[in-house]
């Protein structure tokens, strides 16, 4: 969308028509994804468990935002629907098969085109329900919750197991936690309930308490960039390592900031920064009048990762002497503008500008508001 912040003239007259670029190919979504990059570690408990004959009836994966919850879970559904139907019955002369050692299923195979069409009828996905503005509703309410115990509590359409797959579990009001707890306390046999949330405090304790729960880690970034490299292949290797360190082990999240090009709106922020001390403030309120247009509420986003980005950066390279600093925030104008503050004071600039950038949103200010106060902060007022 931002093709040259530097020169105000074509900032004028930059419309943000016909500047995006063209859309790139994606990872398959959760459902449909076969494939899993990261994670063997919980991969291999579920095999030892399943192998086992233990696995729970209920789990929370949790961790951030983009790394692989929800195609993991998919993943194991895929798998129960698949492998875990008659267990009790041996081979062909009686022998117990042999042990699966992968929850690869393929993507040839029924089992998975059921699951990728949400056509599998022993397999359920829910989430936060949908307005009829087309916006999600802000939290995963107690009716959405209240379709997944008759479900569960149903036979098998196949002789195997049955799967729900509850995404943003920890956007559950009060009352939907309590309806879940009670499907919890008397759990359907061969039933497995999958509670996916990237914030695990979200979940009261008692739901906790009954699942079992496994955290999913940062991808590294060597698993980032594989991952980049199938859904945008087109995007050159220096955006690749751009968007690996900008989304801190989070595919989701490098996707988005993708497609927002907020490479491009990196490159333009540190320009702008690196004028400190002597912010050029003209420039500062086109870009802030381009971010808050209605058609940039997805460059505005990436506009206020990066800004946080940035400051974070730079406070932990003050905490581990400058180990693992991007190479793009290493020329010698940023370097000063990061040794002007102390690491004290880079912590309260992240607190301040994750505090801004929080009451812009939830007082729906003009997104302006936020991209001038955010070099305000930067700049040292109020610290």
């Amino acid at each position: 969308m931002f093709d040259d912040f530097l020169d105000e003239d074509e900032l004028v007259e930059d419309g943000g028509e016909g500047s995006c670029a063209p859309a790139e190919p994606s990872l398959p979504p959760p459902n449909a994804n076969t494939e899993m990059l990261g994670h063997a570690g919980i991969e291999k408990q579920f095999l030892d468990l399943f192998n086992e004959g233990k696995l729970p009836h209920a789990m929370i994966f949790a961790g951030p935002m983009g790394v692989g919850k929800a195609t993991m879970a998919f993943r194991l559904a895929r798998f129960l629907l698949k492998h875990g139907q008659n267990d009790d019955q041996g081979g062909l002369f009686g022998d117990a098969p042999p042990a699966p050692t992968s929850l690869d299923v393929s993507s040839d195979d029924a089992v998975a085109h059921r699951v990728a069409s949400g056509g599998h009828p022993d397999l359920r996905y829910y989430e936060r329900p949908t307005m009829p503005t087309g916006l999600k509703k802000t939290v995963f309410d107690v009716d959405t919750v209240r379709k997944i115990a008759p479900f569960l509590r149903m036979s098998s359409s196949e002789g195997g197991w049955r799967v729900v797959i509850a995404d943003e579990a920890d956007l559950m009001n009060k009352e939907a936690q309590n309806a879940i707890l009670k499907i919890l306390e008397e759990p359907p046999p061969q039933s497995l309930l999958i509670l996916v949330c990237d914030r695990l405090g979200a979940m009261i304790p008692t739901i906790r308490s009954r699942c079992r729960t496994f955290l999913f880690q940062a991808l590294d970034p060597e698993t980032m960039s594989s991952l980049l490299k199938r859904a945008a292949p087109h995007a050159s290797s220096g955006e690749i390592k751009t968007l690996t360190e900008l989304a801190d082990g989070s595919i989701g999240r490098a996707l988005e900031l993708h497609e927002e090009e907020s490479v491009k709106t990196l490159n333009t922020i540190l320009a702008f920064l690196s004028e400190w001390p002597n912010w050029r403030w003209s420039g500062i309120h086109i870009l802030a009048d381009n971010l808050s247009r209605k058609d940039a509420a997805r460059a505005y986003a990436g506009f206020t990762h990066i800004m946080e980005w940035v400051a974070q950066s730079f406070a932990r390279a003050k905490a581990v002497n400058d180990q693992n600093l991007s190479e793009a925030l290493q020329t010698p104008e940023l370097t000063a503008l990061k040794d002007h503050y102390s690491l004290g004071q880079w912590i309260e600039i992240c607190e301040k500008l994750n505090a801004h950038f929080t009451a812009v949103e939830r007082s729906n200010l003009d997104e302006r508001q936020g991209v001038i106060g955010a070099f305000a902060i930067f700049g040292g007022q109020s610290i």
